[in-house]
């Protein structure tokens, strides 16, 4: 079985994605039980950019393991000095 997600990238991240369109993300089917490190894993996308993961205006963590329609918000790291 799979489950229909909403990929959003934030910052830098999108620009690893060609033709990433920024206003409706990336729509996948992927299995039961996937989490946030599998998506990012799938798109290529090292977690080690990822400085915050968020479903429903909440954090999540990387191995959360996600559900049929969810909306997942991945955000670059932040640095300067």
């Amino acid at each position: 079985m799979t489950v229909k997600l909403t990929i959003k990238l934030f910052g830098t991240l999108g620009l690893k994605i060609p033709d990433y369109n920024h206003d409706k993300g990336i729509m996948i089917d992927a299995p039961d039980n996937v989490t946030p490190a599998d998506l990012l894993k799938d798109l290529q996308v090292p977690l080690s950019h990822v400085g915050f993961i968020s479903c429903e205006n909440r954090s999540i963590k990387a191995d959360t393991p996600l559900s049929d329609g969810m909306v997942i918000h991945f955000y670059s790291l932040v640095s300067g000095g």
